[in-house]
């Protein structure tokens, strides 16, 4: 059986979603698995957050593991849905590869000031994470590998799950 790779992002939310996402799924089958896009999952019901949300976790429980879109999403951070979903897939022990447009780490993607403590505030007051990473530890810690491609993270995962 081909290993079933999710594909969470924010990919869903593109004008050309529909297209957008057959890419994806056509980049996993090219390399020997089958991709679980969300706009290809079949709801139990009318279309509802309840519903989206409970047709994703289906599919996230199905799979074998994550390739997911990190790029900034209405402003510098991930899409948070697609984080919701790296924290569920972690937590049933899922393998998780990403890719972001923007791999600079947070503390020169964040505007801000250094205070008399010598860390990094933005303009709210609040700390920016300084450890190198483009996303908060959180996530950064739970992903395999943070590439610049779909392709590459599907590349990269298709090899690891068909070992």
């Amino acid at each position: 059986m081909k290993p079933r790779i999710y594909l969470a992002g924010p990919t869903v939310f593109l004008a050309d979603a529909d297209d957008a996402g057959a890419r994806l799924v056509a980049l996993c089958a090219q390399y020997g698995c089958e991709g679980l896009y969300p706009l290809d999952f079949d709801l139990d019901g009318p279309m509802s957050s309840r519903t989206i949300q409970a047709a994703c976790l289906r599919e996230l429980r199905s799979a074998d593991g994550v390739v997911a879109d990190l790029s900034p999403f209405r402003g510098p951070h991930a899409d948070d849905g697609t984080a919701f979903e790296l924290g569920f897939a972690h937590a049933l022990g899922l393998p998780i590869w990403a890719y972001t447009t923007d791999p600079r780490p947070l503390i020169e993607r964040i505007p801000g000031a250094r205070a008399a403590s010598g860390h990094v505030r933005d303009d709210k007051g609040l700390l920016i994470e300084n450890f190198g990473r483009a996303h908060n530890a959180m996530l950064a810690e739970a992903i395999l590998h943070l590439g610049t491609s779909p392709e590459e993270s599907i590349r990269l995962a298709a090899e690891t799950l068909r070992r």
